[in-house]
């Protein structure tokens, strides 16, 4: 008898962990580090063209998932700015941003939006912080 309570007691437990723990999440987050809300775009090549999207509000302290599930694509491209228009994280790769309305753009020709390259190294997930 003692056995058999031992291993219902194990299958118990075992079951309990397994139905309370949640399958892993795989997306792009992006955290912000900085003391005040951030408009966030981003762009990635869909196989035939790249594309730009945006904006995405990252308020202080909080993190906003930019790509759900697993990551197509090894590299992404970022741009944002501050709420006050005096902080921008930017960098060499131009693509298409339409301000102040939510934007998906296909193409980057005549594009001259500074982006920064994120090199997720093939992971299926991957977060990016955004510091001052």
């Amino acid at each position: 008898m003692k056995t058999v309570m031992k291993f219902l007691f194990a299958t118990l437990i075992v079951g309990g962990v397994m139905a309370g723990s949640n399958p892993a999440s795989a997306d792009f987050t992006l955290c912000n580090k900085f003391k005040q809300p951030i408009y966030a775009s981003y762009a990635y090549h869909n196989g035939n063209d790249w594309v730009s999207e945006g904006w995405y509000e990252v308020r202080p302290q909080q993190c906003t998932i930019l790509v759900e599930g697993n990551l197509a694509n090894r590299y992404y491209y970022i741009y944002a700015e501050s709420a006050d228009e005096q902080t921008f994280w930017g960098g060499e790769f131009d693509f298409c941003i339409h301000e102040p309305n939510a934007f998906t753009i296909v193409g980057d020709d005549q594009c001259n939006t500074g982006f920064f390259e994120v090199d997720t190294q093939n992971y299926s997930d991957w977060t990016h912080d955004l510091t001052p």
